[in-house]
């Protein structure tokens, strides 16, 4: 490292902060500092003496709930990790995608300093132990706990405005397709009283919120068609829009997530049903296939939780963290997916 700041005129300290990718200097600093190591062959600080000196291992669990082919599968998840990635001290730290259910887990292990717990179940042993350990912790949308420092949204508010949006443009016959309500649930049609006892947070809170929407505008929920998915992935979504169609008359259909909303789009393509024209279809996330399917949705900022949670995380682990929660806005997002229901009046007003 000395050769390389003779060679490049600089301090030692700079190349230690191009290194470490350190905004004391700049990119174009950082550039020059790199390329003339790579002349004389530096091939950059030992990994492993910087890990035993600073006690840190350089890699972070991002903890999901379900197995990681379905966290894979998952949009949501996916634009999480890319705001985790986006905090430049993190640029050169490794990410360990790690299911909850993982016994002999990296993070209790000492094999990352941190974790990002993304939808997790709300009580949980593996929970328990990151607590108990003292191992920096965030979560994100679940647990929401006073033990954790929490980043999320009103998934209540948000989804009382999804649902407002078909109530208010008129629509009475509405199916919902919601993602799974407890771990391991079987698809399938469900009823209102196994709402309060879903294990999963976030889907709860966003079915209460339709319920929240339908005592407003005067309507009874108990009218609602409502189908669980089993998974958050495509092929549930399709399988369960298709168990929808067969079981009433409906105008509208909202998607507890865009990825079952566009499963829902492409299932009644396939009937040869217009949509808006016939049937509305609104999305969750403002994931990016509802922008391709110009699909209506409720758009949450999912990259800037994941930047927000690992700010936070980075904290903890320098050891000036704290148990603060954050809950950040989300946005109606009207698009072509969406319209009054077909010979309906707009006329219909709020209680």
């Amino acid at each position: 490292m000395k050769d390389v700041a003779a060679a490049a005129g600089v301090s030692l300290a700079a190349v230690s902060y191009a290194y470490s990718n350190s905004p004391k200097i700049s990119p174009q600093r950082r550039a020059d500092i790199f390329a003339i190591a790579g002349q004389i062959g530096y091939t950059g600080p030992n990994i492993m003496g910087s890990s035993l000196r600073s006690g840190r291992v350089g890699a972070v669990g991002v903890m999901v709930t379900d197995s990681l082919v379905h966290a894979l599968d998952d949009p949501s998840s996916m634009m999480l990790m890319k705001g985790i990635v986006e905090i430049g001290e993190l640029a050169d730290v490794a990410l360990t995608l790690m299911p909850i259910t993982e016994l002999n887990s990296p993070a209790i292990r000492g094999l990352v300093d941190g974790v990002v717990i993304h939808n997790g179940p709300t009580k949980h042993p593996m929970i328990d132990t990151l607590i108990e350990r003292g191992i920096p912790t965030v979560s994100i949308d679940s647990p929401k706990t006073n033990k954790l420092p929490f980043v999320g949204i009103d998934d209540r508010k948000a989804a009382c405005a999804q649902m407002s949006h078909l109530l208010e443009l008129g629509h009475r016959r509405i199916a919902v397709i919601s993602d799974r309500l407890c771990a391991g649930a079987d698809p399938g049609p469900f009823q209102l009283e196994h709402v309060q006892n879903a294990t999963e947070r976030v889907v709860r809170e966003r079915l209460l919120g339709y319920f929240d929407a339908c005592d407003r505008y005067g309507v009874s929920a108990h009218d609602l068609i409502m189908e669980e998915t089993g998974g958050i992935d495509r092929g549930s979504g399709i399988r369960a829009a298709e168990r929808v169609l067969t079981r009433g008359e409906i105008t509208g259909i909202v998607a507890t997530a865009d990825v079952h909303a566009a499963a829902a789009l492409e299932v009644l393509s396939r009937a040869k049903i217009t949509v808006p024209e016939e049937i509305s279809v609104i999305g969750f996330d403002g994931a990016p296939i509802s922008e391709l399917c110009r699909m209506t949705t409720i758009r949450q900022p999912l990259v800037e939780k994941g930047r927000t949670a690992a700010s936070m995380l980075l904290k903890q682990i320098q050891g000036n963290g704290s148990r603060r929660r954050i809950t950040l806005d989300t946005e109606l997002v009207v698009r072509e997916t969406t319209a009054h229901p077909p010979a309906t009046s707009s006329s219909l007003r709020r209680r």
